[in-house]
């Protein structure tokens, strides 16, 4: 069984949950931008916590399928429908995200831009892509050059096979409708303050919270740049020895406008960090193009930890409404 890509746009790649204990050794993370899409998909189609999908970032795509399978898109609508072997036909006009779609031998999947730029998809299928993992993962490093297919994006003519569907399908059946309401990602994103917040001046700290920060152009998944007021350190900048970072931290370089860590950061950096994204809140990264302007909320460490621990808890719901096991989850 296998996807063969008929018709490729830039950044499409197979990622998981990513690449976790090997930053000490400088591979960073990867993975799927909205983590918390890629484990609903999955589970609604009973594969494993970790399975691989597709992250789409850009269109037009084309995708075929070999063989029958189940599907579940996620993310922003790119107003996909499903077509016939010739590409043309159309069979579905829409698949709506967040809900279990059957596809036949040959069918043929069709998504368009976002409506919003910069916006991602993410495409699931029962069993998940069947890539071999690297450390661990299937993700794809686009920076170091493997993982996923070939450790680049998919090209037109690529065949991604697709995973065995075992016993660990969840009472699902091609006659029933599965599916979840997604979260609804926002601007405002809940931060706690890092190691250097009391380095900035009273100004930027300020500035941090109170004023609009717009997405710079030049944001990938390595971090989103933003513009606006510039963030100034107290006294000298004064030179500091590099220190481990994550995807969520906020570091300021000398030109003062933040870089807010993605999934494919770095594993270390030298700039001032002056505040984090909070877990709970990082997926919605992956819906912040261009153009965004989004503000920060100070929030406490409880807090933080309860946002995360009540995202979990709604995790485990679904499962448990599908029939999954708890001790199945990560």
């Amino acid at each position: 069984m296998s996807m063969e890509v008929v018709l490729s746009a830039p950044l499409l790649t197979i990622q998981d949950l990513g690449r976790h204990g090997w930053r000490h050794l400088g591979v960073p993370r990867c993975g799927v931008m909205d983590t918390l899409a890629l484990q609903q998909a999955n589970l609604l189609l009973g594969n494993d916590d970790n399975a691989a999908a597709l992250e789409i970032t850009s269109a037009p795509v084309l995708l075929r399928f070999t063989e029958p399978t189940r599907i579940v898109l996620m993310g922003a609508d790119m107003h996909a429908a499903l077509l016939a072997s010739d590409a043309t036909t159309i069979k579905k006009t829409r698949l709506w995200p967040g809900f279990v779609t059957t596809v036949e031998a040959g069918d043929c999947l069709r998504l368009q831009q976002a409506p919003v730029p910069g916006q991602r998809a993410l495409l699931a299928v029962a069993g998940g892509f069947a890539v071999a993992p690297v450390m661990g993962s299937r993700s794809t490093d686009l920076i170091n050059g493997f993982g996923g297919l070939h450790g680049r994006a998919l090209r037109a003519g690529d065949k991604v096979p697709l995973g065995t569907v075992c016993g660990n399908t969840v009472r699902s059946s091609h006659d029933k409708t599965r599916g979840v309401r997604q979260q609804q990602w926002s601007t405002l994103l809940r931060i706690l303050p890092a190691a250097d917040f009391r380095r900035f001046d009273e100004r930027a700290r300020s500035a941090l919270l109170e004023t609009p920060w717009y997405v710079h152009a030049d944001s990938n998944r390595m971090g989103l740049r933003l513009t606006g007021e510039r963030l100034a350190l107290a006294g000298n900048h004064n030179r500091q020895l590099s220190m481990g970072v994550l995807p969520g931290l906020i570091q300021v370089p000398a030109d003062g406008q933040p870089i807010i860590l993605a999934a494919d950061a770095q594993t270390t950096g030298g700039y001032p960090a002056i505040a984090s994204v909070i877990s709970a809140d990082l997926w919605q990264l992956a819906y912040l193009g261009p153009g965004t302007v989004l503000r920060f909320s100070e929030v406490s460490l409880a807090e933080a930890h309860g946002l995360r621990s009540r995202q979990q808890l709604q995790l485990n719901r679904l499962r448990l409404a599908l029939g999954h096991d708890l001790q199945d989850s990560r």
